[in-house]
This record gives C-alpha cells, sequence and structure tokens, in this order.
C-alpha cells in the first residue's frame, strides 16, 4: 500500500514537471533572442556568433534545465557550436542559473572557421528542456540531452540569417620591402652636363630660371674644359627627357627635340675643342680639317629620345618630403595604363602642385654624358637583355632592370633569376620572397625570405617581410616580433605595417589610432568604416589615389549602409566591370541585402 501511494506520489510529481516543461514550451515564443550584431560577422576569417537571450519573468521553472545548442546551416552542412545550459533555481551543478520571479538574460558567443559559401548560412536554435536536480553538465549535442534525461525540443528559433564577411576586406599586402637598389647608371660618366627646357618646349633659352639655378651654361664649359684636359672621351651620350604628364606622343616628340638641341650644343663644344687641340699641336691650316675629322671619328657620339622619365621620377620621389610619396610610388609601380596613372596623380589635390614645383622642372631636360669607360647601358637594353639574356647582365644590372619593371610577375622572375646565379646576395633573395607575396604565393615567399634571413638576419627589409608572411599565417604574435624588431633596425615600412595587426584582429578603435595622420588610403577608408564612420570612409576612398576595383566595392557598401541606392548600385557596377570575381562576391553579400531583388543589382551581378 505504502509502494501503491510513492507511485502515485511521484507520477504526480512527474506529471507537475512535465506539465511546467509543456507550459515552457508553448510559451517559448516569449523568449527573445537578439543577435549582436545582425546578421553576425567575420573576424579574423572565423564567424563569430553572438546573440542575447532574455527571459519573461514566471517563466523559467524552478526544476527544469533547458540544453542551448546554437546550429550554424550552410550548404555544406550543419555545424552544432558549443553548448550552454540555462537551469532553474532548484536545479544544482553548472549552468547559468534563471530566476522563475524575475526572468534573466545570458549572452552566448562562439565562433567557426569561415569557409567559402558561408555567406548565406544561417544561426539556428532547438532548445530542449528537460525534468532534472542536477543539470547534465557531460551533454554535448542535443541527441544526449533527448536520450539521457527524456528532453522536449522546443520550437526551432532563426537566431542570424546571413554571414557579414566584410572584415576580410582588409587589404594585408601593406608595404613589403625591396632592398636598395646599388646599380649606379653614372658609373664611367667621368662628367655631365644638363640643359633644361619650359614645360613642353624644347627651344634653348639659357635665361630659363632652371638653366640659370643649375648654370646649365658653365656645365658645358667644365665638359669643354675636361676634354682638353683629359683628352677626348671614349663616347659621348645625349639623352632627351620629358616630365610625366600630358599626352604620351607628345611627351616622346618634345624628348626628341630636346635631345637635337643638345646634340648640336655637344658638338659645338667638340668642335671647339678639337679646333684648340689643333692649334695647341700645331698643325698646318691647311690640315686642320682632316685633323680634326680624324679625331672626331675616334668620339662615338650617341642620342636617345627617352620620352616621360618615370624613372627618374620615382628615385626623386622616394628622396622628396613629399607626405604622399609611398602612395605615388605605388601609384606608378601598379598602373600600368600611362593615361590613367597620369590622372590619378593629377588627382593628388594638395600634393600634385608640388609636384609641378619640386619635381616636374627638374625631369624636363636633356643630359650630355662623357663615358671615359665603358658606358652603361640604357634602361630598354637592360630591360631587353634581362629578358633575352639576363646571364650577360651584372648582379647590380639585373637588380635594377627587375626595379624599374612595374609588372611584378616579371620582377619576380629577374628575382628568381637573380637567386639561382647569385645565391650568395640577401637582396635578391629577400626581393623574390616581398614580390612573391605581394602576388599570394605565401609559401614561394617562406622559402626565399628563410634563405635572405639565413644570409643577412638583421636586416630591417628581410624582417619586415617576415612580419607581413606572419600575419597573411594569422601567427600575430610572431608577426608583432618581426615588426618591432624591423623598427628597431630603422624599418619605416614596418611603422606603416603595425595597424595591420589590430585591423585583423578586429580592434578597429586601435587601429585608427596607429593610423592617425594617414590620409587617401585604402585600409584607413575600411578602419573608419568599421568605426561606423561611414560618411568619413567615403570621403577618404574618394581621395584615393588608385581608384581600383577595390576601391569602388569598399564604396558601395558604405553607400548601402547608409541607404543611398543610386550611389551603392554606381560603384558597384565599376567595381564589377573592373573585377569580375566581384559579381559572385556582391551576389552573396548581406550588405548588400536590400537589394538583391532589385533589377538593377540582379543584371549587376549577372554572370555571362
Amino acid at each position: 500500500m505504502k509502494r501503491s501511494i510513492f507511485t502515485l506520489v511521484l507520477a504526480a510529481l512527474m506529471l507537475t514537471g512535465c506539465g511546467g516543461i509543456s507550459k515552457m514550451k508553448s510559451g517559448s515564443s516569449k523568449i527573445r533572442y537578439q543577435a549582436t550584431p545582425n546578421p553576425c560577422e567575420t573576424r579574423d576569417n572565423k564567424v563569430v556568433v553572438k546573440f542575447v537571450g532574455s527571459i519573461p519573468e514566471k517563466y523559467f521553472q524552478k526544476g527544469v534545465c533547458m540544453f542551448v545548442q546554437p546550429v550554424f546551416s550552410w550548404e555544406g552542412g550543419d555545424i552544432p557550436l558549443e553548448p550552454i545550459t540555462l537551469k532553474g533555481e532548484n536545479v544544482n551543478g553548472e549552468g547559468i542559473t534563471i530566476s522563475y520571479s524575475n526572468g534573466g538574460r545570458y549572452t552566448y558567443t562562439d565562433e567557426l572557421d569561415f569557409k567559402d559559401g558561408m555567406e548565406k548560412g544561417r544561426v539556428t536554435l532547438t532548445p530542449i528542456c528537460y525534468k532534472a536536480s542536477t543539470s547534465d553538465d557531460e551533454a554535448k549535442f542535443a541527441e544526449d540531452v533527448i536520450r539521457n534525461d527524456r528532453g522536449v525540443k522546443f520550437p526551432t528559433v532563426l537566431i542570424s540569417d546571413g554571414v557579414n564577411n566584410t572584415s576580410a576586406m582588409v587589404d594585408i599586402r601593406g608595404n613589403i620591402s625591396i632592398s636598395p637598389i646599388n646599380y649606379n647608371k653614372t658609373q664611367g660618366v667621368y662628367q655631365s652636363a644638363d640643359i633644361y627646357f619650359p614645360n613642353g618646349q624644347s627651344n634653348l633659352d639659357w635665361n630659363f630660371k632652371m638653366n640659370r639655378v643649375h648654370d646649365s651654361k658653365a656645365q658645358l664649359e667644365d665638359l669643354k674644359r675636361i676634354m682638353l684636359e683629359e683628352g677626348l672621351p671614349k663616347q659621348i651620350s645625349v639623352t632627351g627627357w620629358a616630365s610625366p604628364e600630358g599626352e604620351e606622343s607628345n611627351n616622346v616628340g618634345v624628348s626628341k627635340n630636346r635631345t637635337d638641341v643638345a646634340t648640336s650644343q655637344i658638338k659645338r663644344v667638340l668642335d671647339e675643342v678639337l679646333t684648340t687641340m689643333a692649334r695647341r699641336a700645331k698643325v698646318p691650316a691647311h690640315e686642320v680639317d682632316y685633323y680634326k675629322y680624324e679625331l672626331e671619328k675616334k668620339v662615338i657620339i650617341t642620342s636617345r629620345a627617352a620620352g616621360e622619365d618615370w624613372v627618374h621620377f620615382v628615385l626623386m620621389v622616394e628622396e622628396s618630403d613629399l607626405q604622399d610619396k609611398h602612395a605615388i610610388i605605388n601609384i606608378v609601380e601598379t598602373q600600368q595604363n600611362l593615361k590613367k596613372r597620369e590622372q590619378m596623380i593629377k588627382n593628388l589635390g594638395e600634393t600634385y602642385p608640388l609636384l609641378n614645383n619640386q619635381i616636374f622642372p627638374d625631369l624636363r631636360r636633356a643630359q650630355i654624358n662623357l663615358y671615359y669607360s665603358e658606358a652603361r647601358k640604357t634602361d630598354p637594353e637592360l630591360a631587353k637583355q634581362a629578358t633575352l639574356n639576363p646571364a650577360k647582365l651584372t648582379f647590380d644590372e639585373l637588380m635594377y632592370a627587375a626595379y624599374i619593371n612595374y609588372n611584378y610577375e616579371t620582377k619576380l622572375k629577374y628575382y628568381k633569376w637573380a637567386t639561382e646565379n647569385h645565391s650568395q646576395e640577401w637582396a635578391a633573395w629577400n626581393n623574390a620572397g616581398a614580390v612573391s607575396f605581394y602576388l599570394g604565393d605565401y609559401a614561394e615567399a617562406e622559402r626565399y625570405l628563410n634563405v635572405a634571413r639565413e644570409i643577412n638576419p638583421h636586416n630591417p627589409d628581410v624582417l619586415n617581410n617576415f612580419g607581413l608572411l606572419c600575419l597573411a599565417k594569422k601567427d600575430y604574435t610572431l608577426a608583432k616580433y618581426y615588426f618591432e624588431e624591423a623598427i628597431k633596425q630603422g624599418s619605416t615600412d614596418a611603422e606603416r605595417n603595425l595597424p595591420l595587426l589590430n585591423m585583423k584582429r578586429g580592434d578597429y578603435a586601435a587601429a585608427k589610432k596607429q593610423l592617425k595622420g594617414t590620409t587617401c588610403s585604402y585600409n584607413f577608408a575600411f578602419v573608419q568604416m568599421m568605426n561606423d564612420e561611414t560618411s568619413a570612409a567615403i570621403r577618404t576612398l574618394d581621395c584615393c589615389l588608385d581608384q581600383n576595383a577595390d576601391v569602388n566595392y569598399l564604396r558601395a557598401i558604405c553607400y548601402a549602409r547608409l541607404g543611398d541606392r543610386t550611389s551603392c548600385l554606381r560603384n558597384l557596377k565599376t567595381s564589377t566591370d573592373e573585377n569580375y570575381d566581384y559579381k559572385e562576391k556582391a551576389a552573396v553579400d548581406v550588405e548588400f541585402r536590400a537589394y538583391w531583388d532589385d533589377d538593377e543589382f540582379k543584371q549587376i551581378v549577372k554572370l555571362y
């Protein structure tokens, strides 16, 4: 009889417990879930799932546990996340206690590795409740709870729909360090003279400001004096240049005319030298012309119209104190279209007038060189030789040929040849590693840089490039170490790369402080946008020197966040026209969710 009474009491308790769970299930819609942010986003190539659950008062039964395990679902499958347990006031063991009278709140956070295709992934939650005096802290999956505790499934709840992967748009290439070029183009030159010309002109004017500043007329007289004192040179070269502005075809013509003017001047000076030499040799008057003719035959005079002088432009900018000099050099090295390159430089705002005053005038010239030993090869000759038969070039010539070539694949080809034939030179290995990194081949970059480090372990260029490599491999501790060591050795590139660490970690506030003073930079605009300074980010993007597909795509995101449909789609179209891959990205990018059903958007992302 006693047993029957006990059985009835136990049954009553179970019914009461089940009744409590049933009541919770029927009222489960009262629980509020808020993903922060919504949709969830990536950080450092991981999907961060974070939400807050709010449970109302007089809801959570005192003797009940709730097993909470979000699931990330995408076309690649379902991924259960880390579970947590909520428990009533009378339940012992692990878990977050929820008051029956007052309800409660809890915050859930977990992350998983991001993979392509997860942009349309969803985070859902199917709570499971069970009656218990002690929580089941061993349970790792919903099936365990249902099997061990006869848990009751509640309705599935959508926590987050989609994944925002904008954090991956940081440009981690940073500032690679290319070792200094030791090639001296003037080796073998005993003396040189420069004649300067006004913009777009080729008429000789000794009173022109630049000719007076450099005392060009006196330079020609020095050439005359040297030839009279040292004898005739083996070779005289004349090269005409134009500053890199205006139409290229016009500049080629201008540089040719300047070459002709300078050639006529050195021929005049040479004739005066030969006449003086004939007089000093007491050559009879009737033999002077023949005497001069025989001597002149021994002097080789070459002339070349070099057109726009981009090489010296870069060298002068590097040596200047212009604030945007690194951005200017990046334009020259990355933009192959000369017309677009010149326009981007003209868009420099306050910097362009400084170029016009400080750099360009020194490039509008013709140079005369006297060679008393073997003359140096011209830039076109070096480039041709590096392509056809690099074995005929010295190490310094080959490194210079790579330096003046603005195609990174070709640069790498020259540097690789240098590592194979000048294996003792650390600079060849470093530069090959830096360019391999820039092109995204991290395995090759590491192979080259390891050799460079063995040869020259404390070189700041090698240390900085290793820092970038470690950053790409997500070893942030080691990346920080290499950057800081490079800075100690005097690397300015490493100083500019340090903010990338905080950008990859998602600490955009810290990155912004490190980038203080930076202007017109893609990464700075990215940081501004991620700090919710969207309008400021647009202004920064507008003044970026290279208005490429990346810049236009990021600007499209900014306008999407501001709800400006017209500007968003205009920039998105420009971006996808330049980079076809952005069509696929935009089609699943939750930044553009508001336009997924828009006909114009569909046309922009349509694949052909």
